[in-house]
Formats: structure tokens, sequence, C-alpha cells
């Protein structure tokens, strides 16, 4: 973990490209504190009172501000052609590479979240379902990008750009995790009716946690043993 940790912080292009979450996610969180009432309003306002609809389209945007982070995607390419070195050790790196981008985002979101709960409006359990869900999805977006590194790995690179610029696996996580997080926000306008924003919110905490828990599952198994053939 601190290997990872240590490589993360001395590679400016890796923190640029895939964690400007880390410093996207604090500064919103304090922008909320200062403005989130007036914001909170307004969104009433322009969904036509519907206050439930503030902490679904904040958790939304607590989640496309985590999607910023992507550090377990390229992580398994930057070994490049040093991965026997990682291959020989007695751990199970494949955790190391995935606690990176869950302490380095978890963290922003948990301190955002919170300032969301502060500042906007809503009741207690949908606040909650906020925290909640904003927490799930930063499991379930560093296990998909540890998955697609491990499926779409490019341990020939001359320089670490390409992995972490021009890679596959980092350019579809990214958009993956868009996909999700607008989703989360979108779909609401389509069952809004019929649903509470809490029930929304829990709906989506239990679909978001059956795909980390399938997720974890398939990198336990099938992912140690493909990092262990690359």
């Amino acid at each position: 973990f601190g290997k990872e940790l240590r490589r993360f912080a001395a590679s400016p292009n890796y923190m640029l490209n895939c964690g400007l979450g880390i410093l996207m996610l604090p500064v919103a969180g304090i922008v909320l504190l200062i403005k989130g009432g007036a914001l909170g309003r307004m969104l009433a306002d322009v969904f036509s009172g519907n206050v439930g609809v503030v902490p679904v389209l904040m958790c939304a945007a607590v989640c496309l501000l985590a999607s910023m982070n992507d550090m377990a995607a390229p992580a398994v390419s930057l070994e490049g052609r040093n991965l026997w070195l990682v291959q020989s050790l007695p751990v199970v790196p494949l955790r190391a590479k995935l606690d990176v981008q869950l302490v380095l985002t978890g963290v922003p979101v948990l301190f955002c979240a919170l300032c969301m709960v502060i500042a906007l409006p809503g009741s207690a359990l949908e606040k909650t379902l906020l925290v909640i869900v904003a927490l799930l999805y930063t499991l379930l977006s560093a296990l998909a990008a540890l998955a697609l590194g491990l499926k779409m790995p490019n341990l020939t690179w001359t320089n670490e750009t390409t992995p972490i610029k021009q890679s596959g696996c980092v350019m579809l996580s990214l958009f993956a995790n868009w996909f999700y997080a607008l989703a989360l926000g979108g779909l609401y306008f389509l069952c809004g009716n019929a649903l509470s924003a809490a029930a929304y919110l829990a709906i989506f905490a239990v679909v978001t946690a059956a795909g980390s828990a399938l997720l974890l599952h398939w990198v336990k198994q099938r992912g140690t043993r493909i990092f262990a053939a690359l």
C-alpha cells in the first residue's frame, strides 16, 4: 500500500489525470457549506417545489466528482516490465492497488457528502442514504477500474503517460463511472412520481452494493488468476 501511494505521489501525470477528484470534492463541500442553502432552494424552485430532488441530484454530483479518481485503472499497467517483482511478493498486490483509490477517494467523498448533509434540505433518512450511496459508488467505481485494468493491461510502454492518458481501460472506466452517476440523477425524473427520494436512493444503494459484491468476487477469484498469468 505504501509503495502504491508513493508511486501516485511521485508522478504529477498520475495525480493530475487520475486523482483530480481529491481536490475537487473538498472544494465542492466547502462551497456547499457557504452556498448550500441558496442552492437547495433554487433546485427546489426549479423542480416545482420537489425538495426530494435535491438529495438525489446532489448525490449524483458527488458521484460525478468521485469519478474523476480512477487511479486503480492504470495501476496494473504501471508495473510495466517489472510486474514479475510484484508477482513474486508474498502479498496480494491487487488489494493495495484497490485500497489506494478507496482511501484517496473515500475520505474526500465522505467530507463532501457530510457537507451536503449539513447544508442542504431533506429528511434524515434521505441524507443518510445520500452518504451511503456515495460511499458505495466509491467502492463500485474502484472495483470497476481495477477489473478493467486487469482485462486491458499495457505492460510494454516506454513512457508512463501511455497507460495513464492513452489507455483504453482508463477511458472506459471514466465513461462507465460517468454514465452510472448520470443515471443516478437522470432516472429519478422517470420514476420520481412513483418513488420517494428515500426509496429511490435505497434502491440504488442495493443495486450498487450488489454490483460491488459481484465485482469484488470476480477480482478475488478470476482477477487474481489473471494478474498471476500476466
